[in-house]
């Protein structure tokens, strides 16, 4: 495979998992990995420690990943004018995964992340010649605080949001949606989790808040509403979509990356995770009437949600036997990672928890 990529956002979360699938293919892709940074030098010790994050040996497939300094709110990325000649003369795809997760953002500096830098993102993608394609990451709580079903060719109402981050990500698609001679595509996340598989991940914060607060007897209660649905995914099923999404010629238009029908219920979450950690089941409250500064504020919406995503498309672009597990099935190898990381405060390397991993199965299967 001769493809390059431009990827923004590839020091996050999500954007760590996707360089690791690009770089554990046997023929993937050749990553310039967009970093802010003051120059070269101190790019690269970003770029070290992603791999690191990763690897505790990094393949030698990591010479395909080299880091360039850019800025989502600099003009013009904050390129370098042969950084942005060679990216115009040798990418051929582009994925902006960079955005502002903080919830609690004012509005215009929200929107000076999510939507300015995505239309920076536009600019640089119009310059490249060829293009083959553009995919932009986007969340599928676009859709806002409303009750139902979100299908995937739905843009959402583009009001009743519940923080400025979900309102700056419905902008950047209508951005997207107005660059109509870009060939974009745009893939809708839910609540990102750890790897199905090993339960590594290098972000703990949405669902984790409440988990890492269970598994420590914080709280004998919750401000959540027992029916309501948590559609949280793992990452391995987003970095599917994301590649499907990137390199399937015939991928046109919106998928959501999500557990859809197998989302589970705030009840079956909380049951499953006080059994697998022995704790007793908290009381449930009533999340609206969270005060401002309670420590569960910023997430306590996301525990009253009444919508269901459609994930059909998404379904068929990765129909080659990847699918989303029940949450039953990969919320113990969730809960068992983040003890082993102290929820944050260590960082064992994605290979180190594949390798755990591994190595419990395989005594699972001994007994």
């Amino acid at each position: 495979m001769s493809d390059t990529i431009f990827l923004t956002g590839g020091t996050g979360f999500l954007g760590m998992a996707q360089i690791a699938r690009w770089l554990d293919a046997d023929e993937g892709p050749e990553i310039r990995l967009a970093v802010r940074a003051r120059d070269a030098a101190e790019a690269d010790e970003r770029l070290t420690r992603v791999l690191a994050g990763l690897y505790d040996d990094p393949p030698a497939s990591a010479s395909r990943l080299r880091a360039v300094c850019a800025d989502l709110q600099s003009p013009g990325l904050g390129l370098s004018e042969s950084d942005r000649r060679s990216i115009a003369a040798d990418v051929d795809r582009v994925v902006h995964c960079a955005a502002s997760v903080e919830f609690t953002l004012p509005l215009e500096e929200a929107r000076a992340i999510n939507l300015e830098g995505t239309r920076r993102v536009l600019e640089l993608a119009a310059e490249i010649d060829g293009l083959e394609r553009l995919v932009h990451v986007s969340t599928a709580y676009v859709c806002g605080d409303v009750s139902g079903r979100f299908a995937e060719d739905e843009d959402g109402a583009g009001e009743g949001f519940r923080n400025t981050y979900e309102q700056t990500k419905w902008e950047a698609e209508r951005a997207i949606a107005e660059a109509e001679h870009l060939p974009a595509v745009v893939v809708r996340p839910s609540i990102i989790v750890g790897e199905s598989d090993s339960g590594w991940t290098s972000s703990f914060n949405v669902i984790y808040w409440p988990l890492q607060a269970f598994a420590r007897g914080l709280f004998d209660e919750v401000p959540a509403h027992p029916e309501g649905v948590i559609d949280m995914v793992p990452v391995d099923h987003v970095a599917a979509v994301i590649d499907r999404a990137t390199f399937d010629r015939e991928a046109n238009g919106t998928y959501h990356a999500v557990a859809g029908e197998r989302a589970m219920s705030v009840a079956e979450l909380i049951d499953q995770t006080t059994h697998t950690l022995d704790r007793p089941a908290p009381r449930f409250t009533d999340p609206d009437a969270v005060a401002g500064d309670h420590p569960a504020a910023a997430y306590a919406a996301y525990f009253n949600v009444r919508m269901r995503f459609g994930d059909e498309r998404a379904r068929g672009l990765v129909a080659d036997g990847s699918r989303v597990p029940e949450g039953s099935e990969y919320l113990p190898k969730l809960l068992g990672y983040a003890q082993k990381a102290g929820w944050g405060k260590r960082s064992p390397s994605r290979q180190q928890a594949r390798a755990d991993a591994s190595d419990e199965a395989a005594g699972e299967l001994a007994l």
